[in-house]
C-alpha cells in the first residue's frame, strides 16, 4: 500500500529517532501502527512515533500503556504524527504542535551569492562535537538539561546521514542533518543565527539536492522555522502534536 506523504514524513522521522537511539544502544522497535522503544531515549527523543494515519486508536493506546507500565524514568514523549490522539487522560501534556513540511526536491529559489555561508559536510569526529556544541547552544526549545553528546561519530559512518554545517568566516554558525529512508530525506536539527533562517534553509535545502538528487525532502518545523522553510518552497502536508509524560 502506498503510503500519504505524511506516512512517508512519519516513517522518515521514525527511522531518524531509531538511528539516533540504535548508536546510543536503546534500538526501538516497528510495529504496525508505530514506531516504540521501551528504553530510556536521548534527550529530544521520543518513545512513540505513530506511522499509520488510518491507525487504530485503540491499538496505539495500548501501545502507549505499556510504555506507562514501565515506569520509564524521568519525562518521556509520544510524537502523535496525525494528531488522533488525546493522550490528556493518562496524565500527558501537549508539549507543541508542529506541521509537516514537503518539497518535491526539484527545483529551488536562488541562494544570493553575497550570502557569505559556505557549507560542508562534518565528515570528523572532532568536527561533530564543535557542530553539536553550536547546535545545543543554539536551541532556544530547550526542555531537557542534559543533552551532550546525542551525536555518536559512529553516525558519520552512516550511508543514509549526512551533517552539514555552515560557516561564516571561520565561525561554524549553521547547520542541520539530513537522513534518507526510502523514497523520501528527511531534513532536521536545523540550526540557525538570528535574522538568517530563510538564508539557511534555502542553503539546506540545496545541499540535501545535491547530496540525494530528485528525492522529496520531509520534515517538521513551527514558529520562525516553518515561515523559513515555506519561503524557500516548502509546503505544509500536516500537523503533529507531541505529547510528554511526567514521571
Amino acid at each position: 500500500m502506498k503510503l500519504s506523504r505524511v506516512e512517508q514524513a512519519a516513517r522518515n522521522n521514525a527511522i531518524w529517532c531509531d538511528t539516533v537511539c540504535r548508536l546510543h544502544g536503546t534500538p526501538g522497535q516497528f510495529l504496525e501502527n508505530a514506531w516504540v522503544n521501551h528504553y530510556r531515549t536521548p534527550a529530544y527523543y521520543p518513545n512513540l512515533v505513530t506511522l499509520r494515519e488510518a491507525a487504530n486508536p485503540v491499538a496505539v493506546l495500548e501501545n502507549v500503556r505499556d510504555l506507562i507500565g514501565r515506569a520509564l524514568p524521568g519525562s518521556w514523549a509520544v510524537k502523535d504524527s496525525f494528531q488522533t490522539l488525546d493522550l490528556s487522560t493518562l496524565g500527558f501534556a501537549a508539549l507543541f504542535q508542529a506541521a509537516w513540511i514537503w518539497h518535491d526536491g526539484l527545483g529551488q529559489r536562488p541562494v544570493s551569492p553575497t550570502a557569505e555561508i559556505r557549507w560542508g559536510r562534518v565528515v570528523s569526529p572532532d568536527e561533530l562535537a564543535i557542530w553539536e556544541a553550536k547546535w545545543s547552544k543554539a536551541d532556544k526549545d530547550a526542555v531537557i538539561a542534559d543533552r551532550s553528546h546525542q551525536f555518536k561519530p559512529k553516525l558519520l559512518a552512516d550511508p543514509h546521514v549526512v551533517v552539514f554545517a555552515g560557516y561564516r568566516g571561520p565561525q561554524l554558525i549553521a547547520g542541520g542533518i539530513a537522513n534518507s529512508s526510502g523514497d523520501v530525506v528527511g531534513l532536521s536539527n536545523v540550526f540557525t543565527p538570528p535574522h538568517d533562517e530563510s538564508l539557511v534553509w534555502a542553503g539546506l535545502l540545496q545541499k540535501t539536492q545535491a547530496a540525494f538528487p530528485g528525492m522529496p525532502i520531509v520534515g517538521y518545523e513551527h514558529d520562525s522555522s516553518l515561515k523559513a522553510a515555506l519561503a524557500c518552497g516548502f509546503a505544509e502536508i500536516g500537523t503533529l502534536t507531541v505529547w510528554l509524560h511526567h514521571a
